[in-house]
């Protein structure tokens, strides 16, 4: 589905590059996903394994999809669409698109038509909901000729019903055996109620013990008189072969004698019929009775109930095929609000986040409502009941269904309410969606099994209820509560589909660097070893190198002109993805509050910082976007430092928050550096006071950035170094840390120095800026591919005529 929508969105906008076609449709897929993901993973609440598994698998199956279709999908389809031309982008970005005239009187017609469906679904139930099927028979095959069979040979044997199963179990043959004679009294009780017509138990077969221990001497004597008895044959007339059977079972008795164990017959007709009644373990002891109800077995089952309290509670269980199929149903009905409420908590939160807007919620939400009451109106029209698998078909219909109303409403508010091209763009799309889902689901309803049978039936209504009130009365109603947002489609639209500048890079992180992908992380690496979170962020970071290919040009370019070589750039590259993923899984593990101690590696240079210390003035440790640089908070703290992290907010709501909260379980300090041209004055009184400050210097933020040269190309530096050491006369020392070998290295360089008043002077700040910088030029130049950054850092491109990934050069340059 998700590619079908994306294609689809692509051919209705064949003027925008693939970066915008993907700006415009992500935000659909990814709550269309995360909707459906939700309704999956609460299948786990089900009660059933086999539900859960379900429900893990669609929702990584999903997940997966959506990833793969967003970043993947197009590329291939459209390679000269990366980059669009100039004119082409103009071309596309002006054009008017004149808006659809809405008809009043074919929207009011719509509208009738909406409340005459709800009237006639609400009289349709006015005659009653579909029933509970409480009963096995969604378990059995359909049409089969075996269980035609059976029921013809039950007839002519006048059984008509399933027999009920008594096992009984105990430690040893004597719990076993008292708890077989304890069960007659209950069931003879049942037969004279009307309860069960009939039982059988095996107690006539089953071993006494103690009547085995009071026989056992008399036994031995017996079979010690065996001469005797031979000759009393003879001599009265009879034959040796006479006395055969005689000899034979005092044969057995001997054995029995011979042994204190319980003894068991173990000839082949007695071990044939023990094996039909008999479990033994070296453990336990099962015996097995029947029970024939009268009637079926559902029609009874407040007798049941009783007849199961009288049992004896302890190692006696009534179970059967008819009461089988009733305690799955029971237990899914039971636990059908353990799916159902939070699955809708879920997909209500979700259409919130998605949307944003509660009137755009109320309504995704009325027509899974009106899609639900056509689907029970259709049940109670065919004779349709519910049974214990197709129950399952809500929390399906409901993950699935969703989806439709999201994409259709998020494409009226991108088209501005133009139904035509919501059609055209959305809606076809979702039309050969809803089809293949119908399609898929409706084929179970020629499945051998009732239950698979009727669950497909379910579904494909439901799904076609939701599929086509989504596309053709959903968009109505949105125009009629939304009258005063729905304006034409202008250039705005298509500008607002730009999610790069105009060569196709990014000019700010990415949307994955977010607090929600965060929280997940931090919740994979208390989940997982550390070993398996590697590979799988490892896996990742590869797929998103392969699909995200302007992060990769990114890369690339920021590191070709330390390298010099375009090859090794490339090699570099990719491992740089692999060694953040590396990264990633370190900092989660550290922000969750996990140990790290054994991430540690060397520590040299720590005589600079403790001779800084020593002069009783601030230190401020500067850092480049190498390593871990996170990491020199816990460095400091496990040498008894306390260290202020100076930083820019992250991206998004409580993001900030979340980390700031990280840090403090080390007791690092956060210094937010925001909107609030004061918030640098606390850092300076700090720095004053003799405290330890951190902060990172090869990213100013933007438009507050100095022009050096690093690895002789212009660059921009952070002022903020110099302005620190101008208004607070702190000492500079530049520390970075590394990744080596499976720990992080700590080193503290020589201190930078410089004279306090010559600061005042613009151009001195700008040397001081050089200065320091380029000292981290041969640790970035060792360690280069990990140097983070994932934003362009040259203030110009790289050559642009470099082939990246084996590409021709104009498929590099789309690029």
């Amino acid at each position: 589905d998700y590619a079908v929508v994306h294609y689809q969105e692509a051919l209705a906008h064949p003027g925008l590059a693939i970066p915008q076609i993907r700006k415009a449709i992500a935000p659909s897929i990814f709550w269309a996903a995360v909707t459906t993901i939700s309704a999956f993973l609460v299948l786990n609440f089900g009660g059933l394994p086999g539900l859960a598994q379900l429900g893990s698998l669609v929702a990584l199956g999903v997940a997966l999809a959506a990833f793969i279709m967003i970043f993947a999908f197009l590329p291939p389809l459209f390679p000269g669409r990366w980059k669009m031309p100039p004119e082409a982008n103009t071309e596309a970005t002006t054009e008017d698109h004149a808006p659809t005239i809405v008809s009043s009187g074919r929207q009011t017609a719509v509208l009738i038509f909406s409340a005459v469906l709800l009237l006639a679904c609400a009289g349709i139930l006015l005659g009653g909901f579909p029933r509970m099927d409480a009963t096995a028979q969604a378990l059995q095959p359909r049409n089969s000729a075996a269980y035609g069979a059976l029921e013809q040979i039950k007839n002519h044997l006048n059984e008509k019903r399933e027999p009920l199963w008594l096992v009984i179990g105990g430690a040893n043959e004597e719990e076993v055996g008292q708890r077989l004679k304890a069960a007659e009294a209950p069931l003879q009780n049942a037969v004279s109620n009307g309860v069960i017509s009939s039982f059988m138990l095996p107690s006539q077969l089953w071993p006494q013990p103690q009547n085995q221990r009071a026989n056992r001497d008399l036994l031995r004597h017996l079979a010690g008189e065996r001469p005797l008895l031979h000759r009393a044959v003879l001599t009265n007339g009879f034959s040796d072969n006479s006395f055969a059977l005689t000899d034979r079972i005092l044969d057995t008795w001997q054995a029995a004698s011979a042994s204190d164990a319980v003894f068991w017959p173990t000839n082949p007709i007695s071990r044939w019929i023990f094996d039909k009644v008999v479990a033994r373990t070296s453990t336990n002891q099962f015996a097995l009775g029947f029970l024939n109800p009268i009637g079926n077995a559902g029609t009874h089952e407040t007798g049941l109930a009783s007849l199961e309290k009288e049992l004896p509670s302890d190692g006696v269980y009534l179970s059967g095929w008819e009461l089988l199929g009733g305690a799955i149903f029971k237990s899914v009905k039971g636990n059908m609000w353990k799916l159902i409420a939070p699955m809708l908590f879920l997909v209500g939160l979700s259409l919130l986040l998605a949307f944003r807007r509660p009137r755009e919620v109320l309504l995704s939400i009325s027509v899974l409502l009106l899609s639900g009451l056509c689907l029970l109106s259709v049940m109670h029209l065919f004779h349709w009941s519910w049974n214990l698998l197709n129950l399952m078909a809500l929390p399906l219909i409901l993950g699935t269904g969703v989806d439709y109303s999201i994409f259709i409403q998020l494409g009226l508010r991108r088209y501005g309410g133009d139904l035509k091209m919501t059609h055209q763009a959305v809606g076809r799309a979702l039309l050969l969606c809803g089809a293949t889902a119908i399609a898929g689901f409706g084929s179970l309803a020629w499945s051998s099994n009732a239950g698979m049978s009727s669950l497909g039936a379910v579904c494909a209504v439901g799904i076609g209820g939701n599929m086509l009130i989504s596309i053709y009365l959903l968009p109505w109603w949105w125009r009629a509560c939304s009258r005063k947002d729905a304006a034409p489609v202008t250039e705005r639209t298509d500008a607002a589909m730009v999610s790069v500048d105009s060569g196709g890079k990014p000019r700010k992180p990415s949307a994955l660097y977010r607090a929600e992908f965060w929280k997940i992380g931090l919740w994979l690496v208390k989940a997982l070893p550390a070993p398996a979170c590697r590979s799988i962020t490892i896996f990742l970071a590869d797929c998103y190198w392969r699909v995200a290919g302007h992060r990769r040009r990114t890369v690339y370019e920021n590191l070709l002109p330390v390298v010099r070589d375009e090859r090794l750039a490339k090699e570099k590259t990719r491992e740089l993805f692999r060694q953040f993923a590396i990264k990633l899984v370190d900092l989660w593990r550290y922000e969750a509050g996990l140990p790290i101690e054994e991430l540690f590696g060397e520590y040299t240079g720590w005589e600079h910082f403790l001779k800084a210390r020593e002069q009783k003035r601030g230190v401020l440790l500067v850092t480049p976007h190498l390593g871990n640089w996170e990491f020199g908070g816990p460095a400091l703290s496990r040498k008894g430092v306390e260290l202020q992290v100076v930083t820019l907010a992250e991206p998004g709501e409580n993001f900030t928050e979340l980390r700031q909260a990280a840090r403090a379980r080390w007791n690092i300090e956060t210094f937010v550096i925001g909107d609030d041209p004061f918030a640098i004055v606390e850092v300076i009184r700090r720095l004053e006071a003799g405290a330890s400050v951190a902060l990172l210097a090869d990213r100013p933020p933007a438009g507050k950035g100095v022009e050096i040269t690093l690895f002789g190309k212009p660059f921009l530096g952070t002022l903020a170094v110099a302005e620190l050491a101008r208004a607070s006369g702190c000492l500079v020392l530049p520390v970075y840390l590394p990744r080596v070998g499976n720990r992080y290295e700590a080193h503290v360089l020589r201190p930078i120095d410089y004279d306090r008043a010559s600061l005042r002077d613009k151009g001195e700040r700008k040397r001081f800026t050089q200065e320091l910088l380029s000292v981290f030029e041969p640790v970035i130049a060792q360690h280069i591919d990990q140097w983070f950054h994932f934003v362009p850092v040259w203030p110009e491109s790289a050559p642009r005529a470099v082939p990246v990934l084996g590409m021709r050069p104009a498929q590099e340059s789309n690029l």
